[in-house]
């Protein structure tokens, strides 16, 4: 097996290495999570590997605030962020400095912010040393020197957790990502950032989507080491099973048109869709949101058109639409004969007035 050389971080491209490398950087990232090179498949991480190519490449722009030993081994950068998930940001801190001893603390804090992005995926970006443009879809996280790794994942979660949820009862099996687009007008936006799923912009009728559905499932599969709250990772996959389920025509067309087909081929990870909402504790707040749209009155003629939730409703708007077509038809029916009348009146009085006395 050839070694993986991934000098010049400053633009990780990971689309030109063979299946083999590739299994073996996913590894690396995952090592305890049974990954087999038998089972490995690479379609499944073509945006996961896009992300790390475009978050790399914005580091080009900036490579002062860099330190470029650093980043040239951001692999075991991860590894220190993997053993140090529980001690406080600035012990991490002196320890990656004293291993590059030329490094600035500010650069050396910046590098594991990117790393810790690459490794979970998660938007860490404190504002002090932040770097870039972030997009107005983003909400970064700040890590404080003095918080680990661990607490600030679940400070984050904690605070998003649902006290209550509007709807404890299952909700429609109809209730998916496709629905909404196609019938509720909703459109999606795919994002890299844990942080950001399920956020959603009420002027743009747009949801966000968390897009990294591999990366879930091999933290789930990892025995240790992840900061992220177990339940977290579990609940965003039932939510991305939930709002697009595997063998759903609609979803999978949806999907398609989105690009995201990789998405799709992950199928359910070995998890059914729970339809229930009293479920879901992290999410729950944006599942309500989106319960609520999904049972609101149809907003345009589109989707009194397609929305058969309420058959009544739907039957009621359709036979409306018949009964006007049909009078709009009757108009010039009625016209026509009404002016062939009038024609044939006329002739008969003509007809009438030419006959002799």
């Amino acid at each position: 097996m050839s070694t993986v050389s991934f000098d010049g971080i400053f633009v990780v491209d990971l689309a030109g290495l063979n299946r083999e490398e590739k299994f073996r950087f996913v590894q690396t990232l995952w090592s305890d999570s049974g990954l087999s090179y038998a089972s490995f498949d690479c379609s499944t991480y073509i945006s996961y590997f896009r992300y790390i190519k475009e978050s790399t490449e914005e580091t080009r722009h900036h490579r002062r605030l860099f330190d470029k030993e650093i980043l040239g081994s951001f692999l075991g950068l991860i590894q220190i962020l993997k053993n140090t998930t529980s001690q406080p940001l600035s012990q991490t801190i002196d320890e990656v400095s004293r291993q590059y001893l030329n490094a600035e603390e500010d650069s050396i804090w910046r590098s594991l912010e990117l790393c810790t992005r690459l490794w979970l995926t998660v938007h860490v970006n404190t504002p002090a040393i932040s770097v870039g443009p972030i997009s107005r879809y983003e909400l970064p996280l700040e890590w404080p020197k003095d918080m680990s790794l661990i607490d600030l994942m679940e400070s984050r979660w904690r605070q998003g957790a649902g006290q209550g949820s509007k709807a404890t009862a299952k909700v429609d099996v109809r209730f998916t990502a496709a629905y909404l687009v196609n019938i509720c007008g909703m459109n999606l936006n795919w994002t890299d950032s844990l942080t950001d799923h399920l956020r959603r912009d009420p002027q743009r009728r747009t949801l966000t989507i968390y897009r990294h559905k591999i990366c879930l499932v091999n933290h789930l599969r990892s025995k240790s080491a992840c900061p992220i709250p177990k339940g977290v990772l579990s609940e965003t996959l039932d939510t991305l099973n939930l709002l697009f389920p595997f063998g759903d025509a609609a979803t999978k067309q949806l999907l398609a048109g989105e690009g995201e087909l990789a998405f799709y081929r992950l199928g359910n990870c070995g998890r059914e869709p729970n339809l229930n909402l009293g479920h879901y504790i992290h999410w729950r707040e944006e599942l309500d949101d989106l319960a609520e749209i999904f049972q609101s009155p149809p907003r345009t003629w589109k989707q009194l058109a397609t929305d058969r939730r309420n058959l009544m409703e739907w039957a009621a708007f359709w036979v409306a639409v018949m009964v006007a077509f049909l009078t709009l038809v009757s108009i010039p029916c009625n016209l026509i004969q009404t002016t062939y009348s009038v024609k044939a009146y006329h002739a008969t009085l003509a007809q009438a007035s030419s006959c002799p006395r």
